[in-house]
């Protein structure tokens, strides 16, 4: 067994280095091919976006010059709501629902303030955060709102410069409550509200759909129920037909979403032909390694029928080779794992100066990744070892 274990490791040939670091390029491509995807799309999804692929399209109809002056044209019909949910790119349709009655906002204070205010409300599994105290009761006097970032970020560097007032901090706002008048021609009542959180997927105020439906039902129960806006629940948001749908009923939605879709699909593809060619680079250097053991296997004939004939099972010579196979593609595989866990550490610390913000660690998507190409490794080459040993020692 000595003599397979020295002719095993010494040849005058130096072409298993060069296939070995074809394996070692093959899994470098490959893994960083996946991690730079999962940080594409964890990027792209925001910090605060749930995590569940689909994207959100808010959706109205544009108004013109035709429109002005006749607000009923700016509702959607069941007709139009109808086709908009058959559209085969939407998975699920829902209402932003409205106000219909009169809504006033002020403060005491050094920031005292006083305006009126519109209030929306959309189903909770739409939202993108969820506050813990995120519900609303009748007789609850705590009004709980979720506030678009945007909104913030327009006082915060519009307002607020240009007035000489001091900037606010999400924390901030949080932390300083207001007074809600909801009042109608007859009545009124009156509720402290506290921002609760700030949404990056819509430009809203948002509330509880109970205390909209509740409101509505005590203030503006004589007005018709209408919608406005809607929103499109898809996994394809630049899906050709539905964007021709859009363009075609003259129905506006978030522009920028659109774009960020067509530039995940390029980057999905990009990263999708970079993962084809390691894994090709990968699998053509594993068929080069098998044919260089199964030459050296050849070489070693007579020393391999030797031993077989003085009692070595065949499983054993086989684990000779398959060892010195599997031991270097398990160094070269951790090699590229703790290769990429560094240099992802240093890519987020580098991107969070300009407040891009992604996983200083690893992802598992890839370890996973590594370890079963490993097994796949391992799985094949025992099985075409055992082959090749067989058909030479017997």
């Amino acid at each position: 067994m000595k003599a397979l274990h020295q002719l095993f490791s010494s040849t005058k040939s130096k072409s298993n280095w060069l296939i070995y670091l074809a394996l070692l390029i093959g899994f470098l491509i490959l893994l960083v091919s996946v991690q730079l995807f999962i940080n594409v799309n964890q990027f792209m999804k925001g910090s605060q976006q749930a995590n569940d692929g689909f994207e959100y399209l808010v959706v109205n109809k544009k108004i013109t010059n035709a429109m002005m002056g006749n607000n009923e044209n700016s509702f959607f019909s069941e007709e139009e709501i109808q086709t908009a949910s058959a559209q085969k790119a939407v998975k699920e349709i829902a209402f932003i629902t409205s106000n219909n009655y009169g809504i006033e906002a002020n403060t005491l204070g050094q920031l005292a303030f006083s305006t009126q205010l519109f209030f929306e409300s959309i189903p909770n599994d739409y939202l993108d955060i969820k506050p813990e105290n995120w519900h609303w009761k009748e007789g609850d006097q705590i009004l709980p709102i979720i506030l678009s970032a945007d909104y913030l970020n327009l006082y915060n560097f519009g307002f607020a410069l240009s007035q000489g007032l001091p900037q606010m901090s999400e924390e901030t706002i949080q932390a300083i409550p207001f007074n809600i008048t909801i009042f109608d021609k007859k009545h009124e009542a009156n509720y402290v509200a506290r921002i609760v959180g700030f949404t990056q997927r819509y430009s809203s105020i948002l509330v509880p759909s109970e205390f909209m439906t509740h409101c509505n039902r005590e203030f503006g129960a004589h007005q018709p129920k209408s919608v406005s806006r809607i929103i499109l629940k898809t996994k394809e948001a630049d899906h050709p037909d539905l964007v021709k749908f859009l363009s075609d009923h003259q129905y506006a939605t978030q522009n920028e979403k659109l774009k960020s879709s067509k530039l995940k699909s390029i980057v999905n593809i990009v990263f999708t032909i970079s993962s084809c060619i390691g894994l090709f680079v990968l699998v053509l250097s594993v068929f080069l390694l098998i044919f260089y053991i199964k030459l050296l296997i050849i070489e070693s004939t007579q020393n391999l029928q030797r031993a077989y004939l003085m009692g070595y099972k065949p499983s054993l010579l086989q684990n000779i080779f398959l060892n010195k196979v599997i031991k270097p593609n398990m160094l070269l595989a951790l090699f590229s794992v703790i290769v990429i866990a560094i240099g992802q550490y240093f890519i987020a610390s580098y991107l969070k100066k300009f407040s891009i913000l992604i996983s200083p660690y690893i992802a598992w998507q890839t370890i996973f990744i590594a370890v079963l190409l490993l097994c796949l490794i391992y799985f094949l080459f025992k099985r075409r070892l055992h082959t090749i040993i067989l058909s030479v020692i017997k």
